[in-house]
């Protein structure tokens, strides 16, 4: 059989070839890029009615039928389009932009919602998220310092660059990129649907995969540095040890120390946060843990030196980290067992590990607007809600126990039935599977099969006996064996509500940051904090998304409230914003009333979401559009003036 080009353009492709590629299109968001085609929106009174089920085999709906259907007729117009030579796209009215956005889930979006869809929408590349700062209303010596070079970080240089306010941006790591550089396990990749895993500003369609891996992802951000300019404003292996905040300056007096051991001492007139919540690799409390005489290391830190060939090897933790690199290693070893302290619930996800085709990857270089219709489907189908809805408790629930309404129950039954089918025959290993806490109560962790297959090699063993204790030989479980070992891998997590820290942060009336958090971190809208003024948090305490789209959604919503506070003091001769104590803890009260009616916010459930107290400190407990209705604009009655 012939090998298809696919480096030709739609004017050079053939019949065939343009037939399978639309073979591999999604239906909804190929239908809604037609209009582009000819102005003409025929084909959404064609019959064809997307619905978007959520966990069904096909998310979009749809009977093959209609996807016949609907393929030939997206044929027919691609097919005299090119025939036309591939005349300039039309420019859609608002009209038929609307219509598109209302048909491609099959529900109308609430108006009060259209702003957001129109924004994520981003048809023409207008990057509404963007705020426009007047040139001249910026001071000349006004500075900014941002703290990392993640994702969150590089998208705080971009928004500040675009803006003309000076910045500077500093980072511990020797290189940029954050999370996707520093975790470099086998089969590390992002957990979020690729396709939303990018800026708004910097779209991407050519992803190697539905998910892809870390090498790409880090890719990505580092040519977004080199494409914004970037490069020169970051300086790195350089690590900020403390921020003290100079009242009669209004400044900061930021001490960093470099990578000979220099320390320096530079002043700001604000701070942006964007160390993350995922950087500090957290290790279990258990006796003995540096006994081992074997190699051990934390999953975050791969030991790449280490050959885990024919070793006895031991992975203690199952969550996300675990479920990607043990199918990756475990053919290479001799022995492994995976300590299990408590299962994570499997969200099916067929594509997970799929590659994209070059079929795929044409299309959306070569049918107008498909690559911005896809995102937007799935946004509108994952990102808006996903399965959120089944995450809040029911009033008065007294079903299942291990679950909060009755939506989470008939979720529950579903992924139980999954592990079930995928255990086969073995009832042992599907127990040991289940959870014994309602789905959402800890972070769900996606899965297309490899995960329990691999639980059910020859050599691997699934061990739910509680670790007593780790030895020189091996770990001994408290039924008393000891259970001997090469190598000891801890994929136990991170210190997720450790913010800033190590840093030594000192605001207003020499108040430090941790002393006043004592280990339950708090901030307004978790972007600023009372008694810390000019100080800015991305990604901070409760702005995690547990299920939707994706964190980058939530920090440039942040990013713009950030620019919006900037603005304001440009525009005012603001000196300083403070956030007022009052509003912070009031808004932290209803974030916890939200979070109990939440299924991770129950009390019956301990996870790295929930801080040493028991308070959620990380999870945002609202849909999307409720995070990105208050992040638009800051009001100034929130704040303290100076």
């Amino acid at each position: 059989m012939t090998s298809m080009d696919w480096s030709l353009s739609l004017k050079d492709v053939s019949d065939k070839q343009l037939r399978i590629a639309l073979a591999q299109t999604n239906v909804p968001a190929l239908l809604a890029s037609l209009s582009h085609l000819d102005g003409s929106s025929r084909q959404f009174r064609a019959g064809i009615t997307p619905r978007v089920v959520q966990l069904a085999e096909e998310e979009d709906g749809l009977s093959e039928e209609e996807r016949v259907t609907a393929r030939a007729l997206a044929f027919d117009r691609l097919q005299a389009y090119r025939n036309a030579s591939c005349p300039d796209p039309e420019k859609l009215s608002d009209a038929s932009v609307e219509e598109a956005m209302h048909f491609i889930t099959g529900e109308k979006i609430p108006a009060e919602q259209m702003a957001i869809m129109s924004e994520e929408l981003n048809l023409y590349g207008e990057d509404r998220r963007r705020l426009n700062i007047e040139a001249g209303s910026v001071p000349q010596e006004y500075r900014v310092l941002v703290i990392g070079s993640g994702m969150s970080g590089i998208l705080a240089a971009v928004r500040l660059k675009e803006a003309g306010i000076s910045f500077d941006v500093v980072d511990k790591n020797p290189e940029i990129g954050g999370t996707w550089f520093l975790n470099t396990y086998p089969g590390c990749q992002v957990d979020s649907a690729n396709h939303l895993y990018n800026y708004i500003f910097a779209p991407e369609s050519q992803w190697p995969g539905h998910f892809s891996g870390q090498p790409e992802l880090l890719d990505y951000f580092l040519r977004v540095v080199e494409e914004f300019g970037l490069r020169d404003d970051i300086q790195l292996e350089t690590e900020v040890l403390s921020a003290l905040w100079h009242e009669n300056t209004a400044e900061w007096e930021v001490c960093s120390l470099d990578s000979e051991g220099n320390k320096s001492t530079n002043r700001y007139d604000s701070i942006v946060s964007a160390c993350g919540q995922l950087n500090l690799p957290a290790f279990p409390d258990i006796p003995g843990r540096d006994s081992f005489a074997g190699i051990a290391f934390h999953s975050a830190r791969w030991n790449h030196g280490s050959d885990l060939s024919g070793k006895r090897v031991a992975v203690i933790g199952t969550g996300c980290s675990a479920v990607q690199f043990v199918p990756e290693i475990a053919d290479k070893t001799a022995k492994l067992e995976v300590f299990q302290r408590s299962a994570p619930w499997l969200l099916p996800a067929e594509e997970y590990h799929l590659t994209m085709t070059e079929a795929e990857l044409w299309c959306f270089r070569n049918i107008p607007f498909y690559a911005r219709w896809y995102r937007f489907y799935l946004f509108r189908s994952r990102g808006v809600d996903g399965l959120l809805p089944f995450f809040f408790t029911q009033k008065n629930w007294n079903g299942h126990s291990h679950s909060v309404s009755a939506d989470n129950a008939a979720l529950r039954d579903a992924l139980v039935e999954s592990i079930r089918e995928q255990a086969g025959g073995d009832e042992a290993l599907a127990a040991a599977l289940i959870p014994d806490y309602p789905p959402g109560g800890k972070r769900p962790v996606l899965d297309d099969g490899q995960w329990i297959d691999t639980l059910k090699k020859p050599h691997v063993t699934l061990q739910s006996q509680p670790i007593l204790a780790i030895e020189a030989e091996g770990i001994r479980t408290e039924d008393g064996a000891l259970h001997n070992f090469d190598v000891v891998i801890y994929a136990t997590g991170f210190k997720a509500d450790h913010f800033l820290q190590p840093i030594k942060m000192t605001g207003r009336d020499g108040r430090e940051l941790h002393d006043t958090w004592k280990g339950n971190p708090q901030a307004y809208l978790g972007i600023t904090v009372p008694g810390f003024p000019n100080f800015y948090c991305l990604y901070g305490p409760n702005t995690n998304i547990v299920t939707g789209s994706s964190i980058i959604f939530g920090s440039e919503c942040e990013m713009r409230y950030i620019m919006g506070c900037l603005k304001f003091q440009f525009e005012n001769g603001v000196k300083a914003l403070e956030v007022r104590e009052d509003r912070c803890r009031d808004y932290n009260v209803l974030i916890d009333t939200r979070s109990r009616e939440c299924a991770w916010g129950s009390e019956h459930v301990d996870s790295w979401y929930k801080n040493a107290e028991g308070r959620v400190s990380q999870n945002w407990p609202g849909t999307h559009w409720e995070w990105w209705q208050q992040t638009r604009t800051p009001d100034p009655g929130d704040f303290h003036i100076v």
